[in-house]
């Protein structure tokens, strides 16, 4: 057993003990998994709703230092060094719910979205464009006698 547990050359030892690293490993996928779906659900709200790049760039980084933010509290927290397991613990949770929890979550933000815009959007849509069409008609009839608004014939 002591041969398994032992360092080879240019491997840090365990300096935190096995429980401290567990831990942290854990924390490191609850963090990864809570990011991860964060960005799916900004993931989705862009499929839904499109967005300009400028709007996504700033996103992108604002979602960025988020994770790094997430990660220099998760390694500063025990040590100051950045440990592999605690980026692999991250980026593994963050990419196991992108592809279990992605496809299904913009389904659904679709789905909504498609509800929302049919039942309480498009109502007020059809409505401020009958009374639309309704208005430019009535000016129209009002104001086509003018001299204005009369065609000009072209002379031979």
């Amino acid at each position: 057993m002591t041969a398994l547990l032992r360092t080879f050359d240019g491997m840090l030892p365990m300096q935190l003990g096995a429980a401290r690293e567990c831990r942290l490993f854990g924390l490191a996928c609850l963090a990864g998994a809570v990011l991860g779906l964060l960005y799916q659900v900004i993931r989705a709200v862009r499929v839904v709703i499109p967005h300009f790049k400028a709007v996504v760039f700033i996103e992108d980084m604002l979602f960025g230092l988020m994770f790094g933010l997430a990660l220099v509290l998760l390694c500063t927290g025990e040590q100051t060094r950045v440990r592999g397991f605690v980026l692999f613990g991250e980026g593994f949770a963050a990419l196991l719910v992108h592809f279990a929890v992605g496809r299904p979550l913009i389904r659904g933000f679709s789905a909504i979205y498609s509800l929302i815009r049919r039942k309480l959007i498009q109502p007020v849509i059809d409505i401020i464009a009958k009374n639309a069409k309704r208005a430019s008609r009535k000016i129209v009839q009002k104001y086509k006698n003018l001299k204005f608004f009369k065609k000009v014939e072209k002379s031979a």
